[in-house]
Order: structure tokens, then C-alpha cells, then sequence
């Protein structure tokens, strides 16, 4: 969608200043409020209808409900558990599961609103970052398409519609990656000069943005602790962001000057507001999950903080010596090529299939990663300025998946859900391109083509995600590879076994 339709626009896109005043920028109008309000309650309408369906738990869920059941009422008769069935993750992700039950009871909808929530709030907040990253580099309202377009593309993505409508853990975790780059994008572009400071501006040090960004790190590693891997992507963007600031108020300082003046300025509000908030967030999560003395010594064995310890080792213990295999397991790299897919439930009821099945939209994110090798190639043709939204995308997208593909080792249960919080940015890779094709009539083309690909092949498939009846034929019809040795109907009973070898998505 991008190549040769936008070629002879990008130099001109490529002139604009990083210095530009923010105040200077296309503002926020009524169209996007309108547009923001259609994509979230087109999202929500996803997400909230039939949530009921299956009525039984699917999948992770055995482990997730019950235990955050338990959260929330302490009762055997109410959870059918005497105890928690999982202790793999820090609380925080079964706590906002809780809270859905806590609301609308121990039922199949109570379970998975949370995570319907957090979904539907995460398409919301990447249209305000797409817009607020292409605002830089898109006259008129281009930045308000590529917003439309990121936002549509994660609304109607596959694995993020599934594992928002089951009671896992991942939602949360693309929620809070989604917020931090989103909190670390409005700091930058906060007015650097206040005057009468108010109470709440003072006790962040000034910088809100910047603890709210803490706030969803914390938040992501209180859920899982893969949710920290964003991390250093936010504060390598700070580190840059505050070099090239001094650069462009200091321009004859030099290299030396600059660090020095950011360092100064900047080091104690990033190590508290990215270090320590965060820190603060994930010992917040054992609230009333740790049980002991709160005013003791750490290493008093009757203490809380002896407790977080001693479940920080046991999940590092679990992660380390997880083995075996599990036949819907992949590797990494085979995520995104969306080589093995996962069975989530599945039904068959006599002439007719109902399954769940969390895999991506091939037609989404195979051009979702040659779109972020474009972005490489337009952030170098602009000059690897560090004000435009490349460095955000491909740092955020590196930082969430990379992790996996380093330290996954000789573990074989990985899988294709993992790769949940890279996939915002594979829609926000696509909405850049979109953006700067709609400069032309002939990318506008382009564009509506495109989406409306998008559009059938997600009518295609979400019967597969929503545990809709399909008659076998229409099933097997959506089931593109089919390399699965003997196996023809999928398996959600057992966690035993070997992955096939090839592309298999039954």
C-alpha cells in the first residue's frame, strides 16, 4: 500500500522540523471525536455481545477464573477451588478479573468483561496515539485516517477480538503497553514551561505523563512479567527525546553538553517516575493477596515483603523449569508467519463446528511486517528524526516481541497469544502507510481496497472466533494449512503431546 504511490509526496512530508511548535500541529477536532466514538463502540459490540458463549471455562481460563474467584469471595461452595489452582504469575492480572466477577458474579460474562474492557479501552487509546504520531508528519486530515485505520485494524483483529472475550491474562498486558507508549508519546509533547504549578503537577515532578507511563509498566509486569519487556523501549524514547531537546535549545553545544544537561535535568523525575512508580505499582498488586506483618524485617520469615520474595523465586522456579510439550505450542518466530494457531474450545455438534481459535488475520499481519520494514526505510529517508512516529513503532514492536525470540532457549511451551502486545504496532505500522497513500487519489484507492479486504476477511473468520455454528464444509474452507500429520479436527482436551512440523491450523 505504500511503494511507489507515495514516493514523490514523502520528501516534502520529510522537511518538517522536529522543533515545530506542538501548538503550531493540526488540533483535535469533531470528526475525530466522532470517529473515536464509532471504532470504540464498534469494538465494544465485538467484544461485550454474547461474551456468554461458551458457557463453560475455555482453555487458560481453568486457571484464571477460579483463582481470581478466590480473590474475590475466599469461598470453596462459591468457586469450586479450596485453594489457587495457578501461582505462574504476579496478582494483578487475576484481580482485575475479579473485579468483573466481583460485579456481575461467578458467570461466564462476570469472567471475561474484564478483559472485554480492556480491549475495547485499548482500540480506544491507539486512535489517540496514531493520531498523535502522524499529526507530525500528515497534512490535513490524514492523521485522522491513519488514527481510523489503527484503531479499525486492532478493533477487528483476530487474536486480540479472542483473548478479549476469554478470562487470559494478555489483554491486560497490550492495555497497559498501549498506555506507556501512548503516556511517554504525551510527555514529550507537553509544554515544556509552566508557571503557577498546581499540587498534583509538583508531586510528579513535573511530568504526569511520564508517571502515568510508569503507572502501565508497573501495571503490565503486575500482570505478567512479560509485560515489562516494553520497558526499555520507553526510556530509550526518553533518553532521545531529552537529548534532542537540549540539541535544539542548546545547537552549539555539542554532544558532551547535551547528555550532560539532559542527565541533569531529566535523571531523577526517569528514575523515579520509570523506576520506582513502576516498582511501587507491582508491590501494590499483593494487596491483600500476601498475608504476614507489614511493619517487619524483609527477611523476617512472618513478614509480607519475605512473602513477595519468596513468590517472586517460585514463579522464576516455574518459568525456568517449565518442560514437556503442548501440541499447539510454537516458537517465536513462528508468530507472526502464523504457523500454529491456538485451539482455544472447540464443539462438534452433528453436521455443525463451533470453536474458538486465537491466530491472526494473515492478510493483517504478513503486511503489518513488511510495513514496519518500511518504516525503517521512511525513518531513514526523513533523516532518523527522533521526533517522528518511526522510532515509537519499531522501538515499541522490538521491545515486545525481541525478549521472546532471546530468551524463549530450549523452552517449548510458548505460543502464538504471546505476541499480543507487538500486534498494536503492526496495526500502527499499516495506519502510517495508510496515512501518507490518502495524500494522493490514487492511495486513497488503495486504502479503501485495502480495508475493505480487511472487512471480508474478517467477516470469514468470526464465526472461528466467536464460537459461531459453521457447517464442516465452510470450516474446513478456513483452514489454510492443513500440514497436521493425521490430526483433522482440533484437540482442547489435552496440554500433552507434539506440535506438528509444519503450518497447521487445526
Amino acid at each position: 500500500m505504500a511503494g511507489c504511490l507515495m514516493s514523490d509526496t514523502f520528501e516534502a512530508r520529510s522537511r518538517i522540523i522536529e522543533s515545530v511548535d506542538s501548538r503550531g500541529l493540526r488540533g483535535w477536532s469533531r470528526i475525530d471525536t466522532a470517529l473515536l466514538a464509532i471504532v470504540t463502540l464498534f469494538a465494544a459490540a465485538l467484544r461485550l455481545v454474547s461474551l456468554g458463549r461458551p458457557v463453560e471455562l475455555v482453555f487458560d481460563e481453568i486457571f484464571y477464573a477460579p483463582d481470581a474467584c478466590w480473590y474475590v469471595y475466599g469461598n470453596e461452595a462459591v468457586c469450586g477451588i479450596a485453594d489457587l489452582v495457578s501461582r505462574a504469575h504476579p496478582p494483578l492480572g487475576k484481580w482485575l478479573i475479579g473485579w468483573g466477577i466481583a460485579a456481575f458474579g461467578y458467570e461466564p460474562f462476570g469472567w471475561r468483561v474484564a478483559a472485554a474492557a480492556a480491549g475495547i479501552i485499548s482500540v480506544a487509546l491507539l486512535y489517540l496515539l496514531a493520531w498523535r504520531l502522524l499529526r507530525r508528519v500528515t497534512p490535513g486530515s490524514a492523521a485522522t485516517v491513519g488514527a481510523l485505520a489503527a484503531a479499525g485494524l486492532l478493533a477487528t483483529d483476530f487474536l486480540h477480538l479472542v483473548q478479549s472475550r476469554v478470562a487470559m491474562l494478555d489483554a491486560f498486558i497490550a492495555l497497559f503497553v498501549i498506555g506507556a507508549v501512548l503516556a511517554i508519546v504525551l510527555d514529550r509533547d507537553r509544554g515544556r514551561e509552566r508557571g503557577d504549578l498546581p499540587w498534583w503537577w509538583r508531586l510528579t515532578l513535573g511530568r504526569p505523563w511520564r508517571m502515568m507511563a510508569g503507572v502501565c509498566i508497573g501495571g503490565a509486569a503486575a500482570t505478567k512479567w512479560s509485560g515489562a519487556f516494553v520497558a526499555p523501549a520507553i526510556i530509550g524514547l526518553v533518553i532521545a527525546w531529552e537529548i534532542a531537546e537540549r540539541r535544539r535549545l542548546q545547537p552549539g553545544g555539542g554532544w558532551s553538553r547535551w547528555v550532560s544537561e539532559a542527565v541533569r535535568r531529566e535523571a531523577v523525575p526517569t528514575v523515579v517516575l520509570l523506576g520506582i512508580v513502576p516498582l511501587l505499582v507491582y508491590m501494590a498488586s499483593y494487596i491483600g493477596r500476601m498475608p504476614g506483618e507489614l511493619l517487619a524485617l524483609p527477611w523476617d520469615p512472618g513478614s509480607v515483603w519475605r512473602g513477595i520474595w519468596e513468590h517472586q523465586r517460585a514463579m522464576l522456579e516455574f518459568h525456568r523449569e517449565l518442560g514437556g510439550n503442548h501440541p499447539y505450542q510454537s516458537p517465536p518466530w513462528a508468530w507472526p508467519l502464523l504457523k500454529r494457531p491456538v485451539a482455544y474450545w472447540f464443539a462438534d455438534e452433528g453436521g455443525t463446528y463451533r470453536e474458538i481459535l486465537a491466530l491472526g488475520n494473515p492478510v493483517v499481519w504478513w503486511p503489518g511486517l513488511l510495513a514496519l520494514a518500511g518504516l525503517v526505510v521512511t525513518w531513514w529517508r526523513a533523516g532518523w528524526g527522533s521526533l517522528r512516529p518511526e522510532p515509537v513503532i519499531l522501538g515499541a514492536a522490538a521491545a515486545t516481541f525481541v525478549p521472546w525470540v532471546l530468551l524463549s532457549g530450549d523452552r517449548s511451551q510458548t505460543f502464538i497469544w504471546y505476541f499480543l502486545p507487538t500486534v498494536p504496532f503492526l496495526c500502527l505500522a499499516l495506519a502510517c502507510f495508510a496515512a501518507w497513500a490518502w495524500e494522493r487519489m490514487a492511495g486513497r484507492g488503495a486504502v479503501v481496497v485495502y480495508g475493505l479486504i480487511v472487512v471480508i476477511s474478517f467477516g470469514l473468520y468470526l464465526p472461528l472466533l466467536t464460537a459461531l455454528p459453521l457447517e464442516t464444509d465452510a470450516w474446513r474452507l478456513r483452514m489454510l494449512f492443513r500440514d497436521c500429520d493425521a490430526q483433522t479436527l482440533p484437540d482442547d482436551t489435552t496440554s500433552e503431546g507434539e506440535s506438528p512440523p509444519g503450518w497447521c491450523w487445526i
